[in-house]
């Protein structure tokens, strides 16, 4: 085995533990952490292990919820699994297992693109679905409960009070049936050291806030904090019923 390779198994080796499962087909985990950038490099990528993880997280997640929250409506337990299931969280849990300097991807992908909220949750549901091929029903399950719902009981594993801003404007206008928030970028410019993003945030196609910083996600978070304080704002104003 080349140097090169022997490090990249030593690597997944790692992430394995972090992951806890023990690979019989180790390959499957290799796969999941190939982005398409990587191009005519790598016939694989983990765009169709990402579409099946995607399925798998969502019937375990809404199998817990559903099992524990039996006083729950529709409505209620598909806004917990929303908390649950959508980008910001699972980023966070990918980057929580270092993820990111896990994945092989194509010369011209800056570190930056690939700590995107997205492309780590697409990682995150890749992976999932690599313990799931590898280690069936029981195993995939168990990694829900181990990362996703982080130990804490199904009905508790909706956070009421997020400390990300992105979180917490999801959780409130999903409160308020407002739906969720979109972030379009506006503009960006300066040089490719010190560039400055500017990120407009809307929900139900009606502009709340812009913010800018060194980052898109940066640009989105300051967005998001400006979006909370006029959705606050506006309810302060609004005469009680």
């Amino acid at each position: 085995m080349k140097p090169r390779d022997e490090l990249r198994a030593k690597m997944l080796g790692e992430l394995a533990e972090r992951l806890g499962h023990e690979f019989r087909r180790p390959e499957l985990l290799a796969e999941a952490l190939v982005h398409p950038s990587m191009g005519n490099e790598r016939d694989d990528s983990y765009e169709r292990l990402e579409f099946l993880g995607d399925a798998v997280l969502g019937l375990f997640v809404t199998e817990a919820l559903f099992a524990a929250n039996p006083d729950k409506s529709e409505g209620e337990l598909t806004r917990m699994r929303s908390a649950l299931v959508s980008r910001e969280p699972l980023a966070a849990i990918a980057r929580r297992l270092h993820l990111p300097s896990c994945v092989q991807a194509g010369r011209g992908m800056r570190s930056a693109e690939l700590d995107s909220d997205r492309i780590l949750a697409n990682l995150l549901e890749a992976v999932l679905a690599a313990v799931y091929l590898d280690g069936g029903v029981r195993a995939a399950r168990r990694f829900v409960k181990q990362h996703v719902l982080t130990g804490k009981t199904a009905k508790t594993a909706a956070p009421s009070a997020p400390s990300d801003p992105k979180s917490r404007l999801l959780h409130a206008t999903q409160a308020e049936g407002r739906g969720q928030p979109v972030y379009r970028l506006l503009d960006a410019h300066g040089p490719d050291h010190a560039r400055t993003f500017l990120v407009a945030v809307e929900v139900g196609g009606v502009d709340l806030a812009r913010g800018s910083g060194g980052s898109k996600r940066a640009a989105e978070r300051a967005a998001a904090e400006l979006a909370l304080a006029a959705l606050q704002a506006r309810n302060d104003d609004d005469p009680p019923a």
